[in-house]
């Protein structure tokens, strides 16, 4: 990716991205990817002056090197007339000048603003693109997603997310102002002086770095236990939406067969047995707590015509795989009772789930909890928010392993 040239050339975008180059945007673009294939950077005058006169994108985001470029672009366009249509803009910025950001949002020069440099609140910004979306298309919902989802989605915790994570910039910027303050103090003499300095550097900085580094941790672990109970709507929206990718088998099926001069079967050979038939419709179990990626799941492998079932937790996965055998099973890390590790390590004293393959779902990338649940047998493991095509590949790679041992 270049900072010379457009990454997307659709002609006529939902949304553009008016930028000096993408280098820093790579996070930015996946999600504006995720939400709609009609966007384009536009990195010239000339260039950005035509596209907006010739297509009216309904959607700017403001993404120039500092605030102070956007606004002279943004104010540029304005002043030639080209803006004179409904549309919604976007401010991304450093986080250094999250303030001046606030404050053009305030006076409504922008819809509204996103830090993202460093980009840490990917959601939010998905959020905002999402609902910016809905309201220049009219719609109250994104495409194909069931109004009863909007229901399931809990409105308080997100903003309680959004709540944890002002805090912790809160937070840092008051400790980041208390040193400050406590290295402007000086004492009146070379004596106090000293004295201060050796406080400074063996008890308060010490203390302070401590402070902080503890409080942080403890904002961080909050806010990533509070994501873990939700899936934002930007993301389901594109999970459903996400092009269908056909399984290996279903697409071997589907292609046209070739006429062929009929010839007598082979005989198989007793000292190489047949090949197992790899079954069409798995039979999958899914156990996921969390209602809305569960229906999710559900929803992407009825489509594909699999046989589903589901548990909300552990237990009850435990005593469901106890009663029926299933090809495959989708697994949450994290589930009240019982969780992910120790489920699979109750089921695999059954006979007949010894080998059942089994995918691991979880938001938790640490790797000494997942080594040790993989020591227990997982064919695969998927990070969430997952995608469409992730899924679909992970049945693949059971069905490319399949035997009747399963």
């Amino acid at each position: 990716m270049t900072g010379n040239s457009p990454n997307h050339a659709q002609r006529r975008p939902q949304v553009i991205i008016i930028c000096d180059n993408t280098d820093e945007l790579t996070g930015v673009i996946e999600i504006v990817e995720a939400h709609t294939d009609a966007y384009r950077t536009v990195f010239h005058w000339e260039e950005t002056a035509e596209l907006i006169v010739e297509t009216n994108p309904p959607i700017i985001l403001m993404a120039k090197n500092d605030v102070a470029g956007s606004i002279e672009i943004y104010t540029e366009l304005s002043k030639q007339g080209l803006l004179n249509y409904p549309h919604k803009n976007i401010l991304l910025c450093e986080n250094k000048e999250s303030g001046i950001a606030f404050k053009c949002c305030m006076k409504d020069i922008f819809s509204d603003y996103f830090v993202h440099k460093p980009m840490y609140e990917n959601y939010r910004f998905r959020m905002i693109l999402h609902n910016a979306l809905n309201q220049v298309s009219g719609s109250n919902k994104s495409a194909q997603l069931q109004e009863a989802h909007f229901g399931k989605i809990d409105d308080k915790l997100r903003v309680l997310i959004d709540d944890v994570a002002q805090y912790r910039t809160k937070t840092e910027d008051n400790f980041a102002q208390t040193r400050d303050e406590i290295a402007k103090q000086q004492g009146h003499n070379d004596v106090q002086k000293q004295m201060l300095e050796q406080l400074r550097e063996q008890h308060i900085n010490p203390l302070m770095s401590q402070l902080e580094h503890q409080l942080t941790s403890s904002v961080e672990l909050l806010k990533s236990q509070l994501k873990d109970k939700q899936v934002s709507i930007a993301e389901l929206s594109a999970l459903l939406t996400e092009k269908r990718v056909p399984r290996s088998v279903s697409a071997a099926q589907m292609q046209p067969a070739k006429e062929e001069p009929a010839t007598p079967p082979k005989p198989v050979s007793a000292a190489q047995p047949a090949k197992p038939e790899v079954p069409k419709k798995m039979r999958i179990l899914v156990v996921e707590d969390n209602e809305i990626y569960r229906e999710m799941l559900l929803k992407i492998l009825r489509e594909e015509d699999h046989i589903t079932e589901y548990a909300t937790t552990g237990l009850e996965a435990v005593k469901l795989l106890k009663k029926k055998k299933f090809d495959m099973v989708f697994m949450d890390l994290f589930m009240p009772e019982l969780d992910g590790y120790n489920t699979t390590k109750n089921i695999r004293t059954f006979k007949h789930c010894k080998t059942l393959p089994i995918i691991a779902l979880s938001t938790n990338r640490n790797k000494e909890l997942i080594r040790k649940w993989a020591s227990l047998g997982l064919m695969g493991y998927i990070t969430k928010p997952s995608t469409k095509l992730a899924i679909l590949k992970a049945i693949d790679k059971v069905q490319g392993s399949y035997n009747t041992a399963h």
